[in-house]
């Protein structure tokens, strides 16, 4: 099909529509819009489901708008007469030469009896439960033929009590419908989905681990598993835990032995005693405190420890119950947790970094395929660091497979010492990336201690022009947002950008899987610019 000779037939029909819906387009937008509509059907094929609002109809003529900048012109087949301002689905029949054609599905053009034939065609029986799949499948736009009913009859039955309408929003986005996806699936939908939140998971499920395999299977297995994992997390190279790349005050509270929540006198801390409580020489005390604590040094002088025990060579008679007592005190798990954090979070300076999250992820995909396989151990796939490291496998996988079709990431982020969860999904015409003037545009939702839910949606427009609007559930919130926008407008001054800023007060939490279905809907998807978190 010619597209342009299609945009040239159907916009001066356009834009004499009387429809207000249009009325204030310039005949360039218009423009856009029907290439948009119709790339997006095009995209379709026949067979498949599109739904849209009613602008106008002459005759058997019908003009749609599909959503954002998206409009349609077709013939409609069946004899139906919507009225204008109705939404419908309809099911494309034919796409030859010039002409699309459609044939309306919904319920107020006797959708049971295409549900039916749908149906029967498929050789499915016509159930209660059949005919709710088939209308969660149309909802989504989704093809009704009989290869389409029968796969998705076969992917509810392998995931028993899962909606109809969940499987069909994920094939709809392009997801698996396996049940690690399902389940990831439905974590994104409930808020579960955090990636530092299994992080900081990571440190408890240790420490239960270590003891449920000390109890089952001897002091001589957990303290191997403890010298296995924790070795995984020492001297570790990739993402350096401070260089001077990284915040400068959080290298210095490093370098004071701040990251573990240690005293400034390190030799009066509860660790120092704790330490000492297990077994530490006093050439290994010397050692800690030379380092004022640090949190790899500690790490080290208990792997140490660990390994003397295993070899019988020091230590004493009751080791495994002391270290237990240590490994479950606040003081370890404190230093732990931000060992972890320094490894595997970012810095909000660094996510400008061009290839920093793409390093992180590289660092986190590695760190938990080494885990795995010294998890692979039946005695230890069953504890609750292999539980909750193969949910933070399956949560990047997912995010993979989001990304085939979508550009979502989440951002482990650390801020002020305290763990923030950042999620950002660009969302965009495609034809818009390619061009200078296009529009781009995106959301960050970041869950913080003191601020609560924030969503920042922001717009490029024509290269430099920058709008950004801040929702927040407190109006207190707001005001501390809006004293402070001048820094922001001021550094985006100095590369180049106007900016325009609003502050919207928003009950409501965003679910940013629900952002990208609904997006979905509207626009074309990218393609091309996916982010590979197992790359």
């Amino acid at each position: 099909m010619n597209i342009s000779s299609f945009v040239n037939q159907i916009t001066q029909t356009i834009t004499d529509a009387a429809n207000g819906n249009t009325g204030n387009l310039s005949p360039s937008a218009l423009e856009e819009s029907i290439r948009n509509g119709l790339e997006a059907i095009l995209s379709k094929g026949s067979g498949q489901s599109v739904t849209g609002e009613v602008l106008q109809m002459n005759g058997n003529e019908i003009l749609l708008s599909l959503g954002e900048n998206q409009l349609l012109q077709a013939r409609l087949e069946g004899g139906a007469m919507p009225k204008t301002g109705q939404l419908m689905t309809f099911q494309v029949q034919n796409m030859a030469g010039n002409k699309i054609l459609l044939t309306p599905l919904f319920e107020n053009l006797n959708q049971n009896s295409n549900i039916s034939t749908a149906l029967k065609a498929a050789g499915l029986p016509l159930t209660d439960q059949m005919i709710q799949m088939v209308k969660d499948m149309m909802q989504e736009g989704l093809p009704i033929d009989r290869q389409s009913l029968y796969q998705m009859n076969r992917a509810m039955n392998l995931n028993q009590g899962v909606p109809a309408s969940t499987l069909a929003q994920m094939q709809r986005l392009g997801i698996p419908l396996e049940a690690d996806m399902v389940r990831q699936f439905q974590n994104y939908q409930n808020y579960e989905h955090q990636i530092t939140g299994s992080l900081s998971d990571l440190t408890d499920a240790f420490t239960e681990s270590f003891l449920q395999l000390s109890g089952e299977q001897g002091a001589q297995e957990g303290l191997a598993f403890v010298k296995d994992v924790l070795g995984q997390f020492v001297s570790e190279e990739g993402i350096p835990e401070g260089d001077g790349s990284r915040n400068p005050e959080a290298v210095q509270n490093k370098t004071d032995g701040q990251a573990a929540g240690l005293q400034k006198n390190f030799t009066e801390s509860a660790l120092y005693k704790e330490l000492k409580e297990i077994g530490a020489s006093p050439e290994q005390l010397s050692n800690l405190v030379s380092n004022k604590g640090n949190g790899q040094q500690v790490l080290k002088e208990v792997l140490q420890l660990i390994d003397q025990n295993l070899k019988g060579e020091a230590g004493t008679p009751d080791f495994s119950e002391k270290l237990g007592k240590f490994l479950e005190g606040k003081e370890f798990k404190q230093l732990f947790k931000e060992t972890l954090n320094r490894q595997l979070l970012l810095e909000p300076a660094e996510v400008a970094q061009e290839g920093r999250v793409d390093q992180l992820y590289e660092k986190l995909n590695q760190q938990m395929k080494s885990l795995n396989a010294l998890l692979s151990d039946p005695a230890r796939g069953d504890t609750a660091l292999a539980k909750t490291v193969t949910n933070l496998n399956q949560n990047m996988d997912f995010m993979n497979a989001v990304n085939q079709n979508f550009s979502y990431i989440q951002i482990p982020l650390k801020m002020y010492n305290k763990e923030t969860s950042g999620e950002l999904f660009v969302y965009t015409n495609k034809k818009s990336l390619a061009k200078k003037d296009g529009n781009v545009s995106a959301l960050l939702h970041l869950d913080m201690e003191y601020l609560g839910s924030v969503d920042v949606h922001v717009t490029l427009s024509q290269g430099q022009k920058v709008a950004t609007k801040f929702y927040l559930q407190d109006d207190a919130a707001l005001d501390l947002i809006a004293e402070h926008i001048d820094l922001l407008n001021d550094r985006l001054n100095k590369r180049g950008y106007s900016m325009n800023a609003e502050f919207i007060n928003r009950d409501t939490q965003t679910n940013v899987l629900g952002e990208i279905l609904d997006q979905s809907k509207n626009i074309s998807v990218l393609s091309g610019t996916s982010f590979d978190v197992r790359a």
